[in-house]
């Protein structure tokens, strides 16, 4: 019986017998154009060459039968009688099926007889020509060295029951089985992930923006407990209403000079009565504290201070504030400011001099301030956009975002506020009047400003898919095998004003989830990776990728 070698679907498939092709055939997995290869060749051809093709006719739907049509299917032919009939050539495709059962096997094993009879024949001609060929062989030895030689190859003629094929046959099939294994391997082969990657939540730390007065939660507590026991002394209460204010930036030193006066002016009015020799020492200790500068100006203005009388007190202030202003046009702000401290130390002695005289002057002195300067103070705090703070029972703050605030920088960036009878009073941190205390800074974790930052989908590229192929010669043909590589999907993301986009791998999901202009949250981001350019999985062998 004769075997084929059969190219199909671009592989090799076999060798395979007469029996087996012929089902394949009936199947309609191979037409006419079908190439083969018979054993013992390496060229192919058409398979039309060895084997008759007819119509076929196929049922794509099945339906109920009836009781006469299910009795005419039972005498039916089987696959394999079927097959037989087609084989032996006793019928063609357009005709085997009129055949019955019984029909078929009256017709097949009188056939079948006729071919093991033939066969018998044949072995007992090809003995019969073998003894007498030995016998020929074994008569005119005894004369010649001839006849050995072909009684030699004679027997080995008919000696052989398996003889091998030759060798462009195992060329053939050495080269089919390496095929196979090259196929084999190639379905293996394992594409993996695109490499040079790198986390990308270290990135976008990297990358992240946090302004410098946002990067930490102060929290602190005060009280006007201090100032309260001292209106108490002058049966006044001290309003119920506390506020803390945090400021954009430090306190303007005009400004500031403001606070430190109305705290001056507050001391006054609360302060003890003062006989004439507490009135003395202090205005000694007041012109003691004269600030002296290098200017010509200070050594003659503080000879005047030390010469003043009680009654000169007043142009005494007016001469200190008219050099303060001076000093301050030719630059020298240092000793400018020293005066004011200076000139609020006089007004200080003033309205300690004019309570001394009449106790009812204290709300004079307090009315008079709030009305001018403490009325400036107060429109000043309402246009610097100071942020409000919450103030519990307890007197605790926080302020959630702010820039580092040590004790020190704390008195020109907080005020605290309270209120006497309506009248407001501004406190700097620190102050006397107020217990304040706990002030911590703590620095503001950087995932809390890493979720706001806003990513957008500039685009969405995709890699991968692409065709990678094993080929291997067999006999005349070039066989090849495909294989595509994994898609793999990108997002290219850039915040606003940014210059240079990331490149980033997301899943498929993502991908497909966010369009480009969209935000991607950087809680999905920060999972990914980033990648220096597109890139995709490299080919693994045996499979070389196509150009």
């Amino acid at each position: 019986m004769r075997h084929f070698a059969l190219f199909i679907d671009n592989e090799v498939r076999g060798p395979l017998s007469e029996y087996e092709i012929q089902d394949l055939i009936n199947a309609g997995t191979v037409q006419a154009e079908t190439q083969c290869a018979p054993s013992g060749s390496t060229e192919w051809e058409p398979l039309s060459n060895h084997f008759t093709f007819g119509s076929s006719i196929k049922l794509n739907k099945r339906v109920e039968k009836s009781e006469a049509e299910a009795e005419v299917d039972a005498s039916r032919l089987d696959v394999d009688t079927r097959r037989k009939l087609l084989m032996y050539g006793l019928a063609d495709s357009a005709t085997v099926d009129q055949i019955s059962q019984a029909q078929a096997q009256i017709v097949l094993g009188g056939h079948e007889a006729d071919l093991r009879a033939k066969i018998s024949s044949h072995r007992i001609a090809g003995l019969a020509a073998f003894f007498v060929a030995l016998a020929v062989a074994a008569y005119v030895g005894s004369f010649t060295d001839i006849g050995g030689a072909l009684l030699g190859k004679g027997a080995a003629k008919f000696a052989k029951d398996d003889p091998k094929a030759p060798d462009n046959q195992k060329r053939f099939d050495s080269d089919v089985k390496r095929f196979e294994e090259i196929q084999a391997q190639a379905q293996l082969a394992n594409f993996q992930r695109p490499t040079g990657g790198q986390l990308l939540r270290p990135i976008l730390l990297g990358r992240l923006r946090i302004p410098e007065a946002q990067g930490f939660k102060v929290s602190g507590a005060v009280d006007t407990s201090p100032l309260g026991n001292l209106l108490t002394k002058w049966n006044i209460k001290l309003d119920d209403v506390l506020k803390v204010y945090a400021l954009n930036a430090p306190i303007p030193a005009d400004i500031q000079q403001k606070v430190t006066e109305q705290a001056t002016v507050l001391d006054t009015v609360l302060s003890p009565m003062l006989d004439d020799a507490s009135f003395d020492k202090l205005r000694t200790e007041v012109v003691a504290s004269f600030p002296v500068d290098a200017a010509p100006e200070s050594a003659r203005l503080k000879g005047e201070m030390e010469q003043m009388k009680l009654a000169e007190l007043k142009p005494a202030i007016d001469r200190v504030e008219f050099r303060a202003r001076e000093a301050e046009k030719v630059g020298n702000t240092k000793w400018a400011g020293e005066l004011r401290t200076f000139t609020g130390k006089l007004r200080d002695l003033q309205n300690r001099i004019r309570i001394n005289v009449d106790p009812n002057a204290r709300k004079k002195v307090w009315s008079e301030f709030n009305s001018g300067v403490g009325a400036e103070l107060g429109a000043w705090v309402l246009a610097s956009n100071a942020k409000e703070l919450k103030v519990d029972q307890n007197g605790n703050f926080v302020i959630p975002e702010n820039g580092k605030l040590e004790a020190d920088v704390a008195p020109t960036r907080l005020l605290v506020t309270a209120q006497i009878n309506g009248d407001t009073v501004y406190l700097a941190w620190g102050s006397k009047f107020l217990a304040c205390r706990d002030l911590r800074s703590e620095e503001i974790p950087k995932d809390t400003f890493l979720t706001r930052e806003q990513y957008k989908v500039l685009d969405k590229p995709v890699t991968g898919n692409r065709r990678h192929y094993v080929r291997y010669r067999v006999g005349d043909k070039e066989i090849s095998a495909n294989r595509f590589s994994p898609k793999w999907y990108f997002f290219v993301v850039a915040r606003e004003k940014d210059t240079d986009p990331l490149i980033v791998m997301v899943d498929a999901e993502t991908h497909g989830k966010f369009p480009v202009g969209g935000i991607v949250p950087t809680e999905i981001l920060e999972k990914c990776e980033s990648f220096p350019r597109l890139t995709e999985s490299p080919a693994p062998a045996p499979l070389l990728a196509a150009e």
